[in-house]
């Protein structure tokens, strides 16, 4: 019985981290698309903003609600919480170089699949490294 709580915990756990996500996707996009799409920022810097946008969203809303992380904010966690969503924006901005820089592929097209590679190495390092209860 406790195998099954632990299993639906964690499954809960998942679509909580899914929705800010979402949340988080949506203002990075947004961002993204506002710097690059409109204003005609380098897609480069305009990824490192709108990633930076999202990722101060995500720490608060996973911290608190998804994790429900009681412990107060240190510098440990905030540290390997950056760690984390560094190398996730070193894997979309690698993705966004492959595709929009050589690929040349349209700037929605390239941010969508540079977010989905992120999204893997974020949530592994969040569940596994920054969020864990020790």
């Amino acid at each position: 019985m406790k195998d099954l709580r632990e299993v639906l915990g964690n499954l809960w756990q998942l679509g909580k981290f899914s929705v800010v996500g979402i949340a988080n996707t949506a203002i990075d996009f947004g961002v993204f698309m506002l710097l690059h799409g409109r204003i005609g920022l380098a897609y480069s810097l305009s990824q490192v903003v709108s990633y930076s946008c999202g990722m101060t969203n995500s720490y608060l809303w996973n911290k608190y609600w998804t994790f429900k992380s009681t412990r107060r904010v240190h510098i440990e966690e905030v540290a390997r919480f950056v760690l984390v969503n560094l190398a996730s924006l070193g894997v979309a901005l690698l993705l966004l170089f492959l595709f929009r820089g050589k690929g040349k592929m349209g700037a929605a097209e390239s941010k969508a699949l540079a977010t989905f590679g992120s999204l893997v190495v974020n949530f592994l390092g969040n569940k596994l490294w920054v969020f864990r209860e020790r």
